[in-house]
């Protein structure tokens, strides 16, 4: 797979890695009201949701067929939001494995991402240690969910900021190989090529 690595994806980078960081953070700082709260706000939101659709469909009682699917995503809706605020735990559980799976596809998405940039120039070893790190700990989160929660979490803001640090190292080095890579082919058009000795006669 051959990725294209502009400066547009350089600047899209930065803010991901600062979002990364700044979500890390959050995750390091206050895991317990983190692990408390996500699982049930989503299921406010859907209860919110479901609740609005199955008003709208109420009202809307002219088109039948399409009240009877609104309601239906309606109602459907509000259960889910329900089993999510009152089986919070179990749901919890189940995002100790999402939020391991997030991390073993960050670790391969800069594994292919420095194994693509290896066209500008040389890739130092030690920039591939970074995803190994996050990918080895997204396989621990993700084999290890029902541990102490809070402590996963915790582990997971680490990793995240982690994550995000390394991200703009890496993308910091290979935007400076691909610059040095367009300033060099651009320097050859200029050239035109290396220069070629002509032959000469002296006149006396």
């Amino acid at each position: 797979m051959q990725i294209i690595y502009t400066s547009g994806n350089y600047k899209r980078t930065i803010v991901k890695s600062i979002v990364a960081i700044v979500l890390g953070l959050v995750l390091v700082l206050w895991p317990t009201e983190v692990l408390n709260y996500t699982v049930k706000i989503i299921g406010a939101v859907f209860c919110v949701t479901g609740i609005i659709s199955f008003l709208v469909s109420m009202r809307d009682q002219d088109e039948r067929s399409a009240r009877g699917l609104t309601s239906f995503n309606g109602i459907g809706s509000i259960i889910l939001g329900i089993l999510l605020w009152s089986m919070a735990d179990f749901f919890t559980n189940m995002l100790m494995y999402l939020l391991g799976f997030i991390l073993i596809v960050a670790g391969i998405g800069q594994l292919v991402m420095l194994t693509s940039a290896r066209k500008f120039g040389h890739i130092a070893p030690l920039s591939y240690v970074y995803p190994v790190i996050i990918l080895l700990a997204g396989l621990i989160v993700f084999a290890n969910p029902f541990s102490a929660k809070e402590g996963i979490i915790t582990f997971f803001g680490a990793v995240t900021i982690f994550y995000g640090i390394t991200d703009l190292i890496n993308h910091y080095k290979v935007n400076q190989l691909r610059k040095e890579t367009h300033e060099a082919e651009q320097q050859q058009k200029m050239g035109g090529g290396e220069i070629e000795d002509a032959e000469y006669e002296e006149i006396e």
